[in-house]
């Protein structure tokens, strides 16, 4: 299980690093934010996942009016992944035209790449790229990239799309995704939330044979609940995490 972080947690590297020597968990999913520095993380020798800037920042590879910023935004995060051996660096595929993103996607040419599946609808609104297995695939190919699966998006994206969210997530499983998202939501909700496991109406429990069915492709997951100041939270999902997994 890998440890969420943004730059601006450089306050909690630290912890995360005792948490990781004592294999409690094994990596950090670190996303670069704008004007923040790498040097508290370049000095832990910890294995890390890069999670490309976000539509948050002003990043959206869809967008053919910010090809600039998005090159030098995602480049930045590709120097982070080079300087910290990063396995792997995800990338949103963003929101407007997908010809835009598969364009641009063949530009970035890095073997460690990996697309996200998106929600149908953006938090403010956005009809979001990525969100169905064709479009994923499509994504993918254009940037030989591998996949990373978020199960809270496609569950979000069932909801957008009034179909039965088991099934729904059943679909990806032909993508193979080289690793995992997860955290909860409400069913009533098609808007992102990124709940801690337990708080939304998920039957994870119910889905586990079906989405994790190979366990040996389960190499890592990364929880993206909701953060304490402590990482306390963390370890409390974690523990919820480990009771899901523990027959697989």
């Amino acid at each position: 299980p890998g440890l969420k972080l943004w730059s601006l947690n450089s306050d909690l590297i630290s912890e995360a690093a005792k948490l990781i020597e004592a294999k409690i968990f094994h990596y950090v999913e670190l996303m670069p934010v704008p004007s923040t520095k790498i040097t508290p993380f370049l000095n832990y020798d910890i294995p890390y996942v890069i999670h490309t800037t976000t539509e948050n920042f002003g990043v959206n590879i869809a967008d053919p009016t910010k090809c600039e910023y998005n090159m030098q935004t995602i480049e930045r995060c590709i120097d982070w992944a080079d300087q910290l051996s990063a396995r792997y660096i995800i990338l949103h595929p963003g929101y407007g035209d997908i010809n835009v993103s598969k364009k641009f996607l063949t530009e970035i040419c890095d073997k460690r790449l990996l697309i996200e599946n998106m929600p149908k609808i953006g938090i403010n609104g956005e009809k979001m790229i990525g969100y169905s297995v064709e479009q994923i695939n499509e994504l993918c190919n254009a940037g030989n990239a591998g996949f990373c699966f978020d199960l809270n998006h496609a569950i979000k994206a069932a909801v957008s799309l009034n179909v039965n969210y088991k099934h729904y997530l059943e679909e990806f499983s032909c993508l193979q995704a080289s690793m995992y998202h997860i955290s909860d939501g409400k069913l009533s909700n098609e808007i992102d939330e990124h709940l801690s496991l337990g708080d939304g109406d998920y039957k994870f429990e119910t889905l586990k044979n079906d989405i994790f069915h190979n366990k040996s492709k389960i190499t890592m997951i990364t929880l993206e609940t909701p953060k304490s100041q402590n990482l306390e939270n963390d370890i409390a999902n974690l523990k919820k995490l480990k009771k899901l997994l523990i027959n697989i």
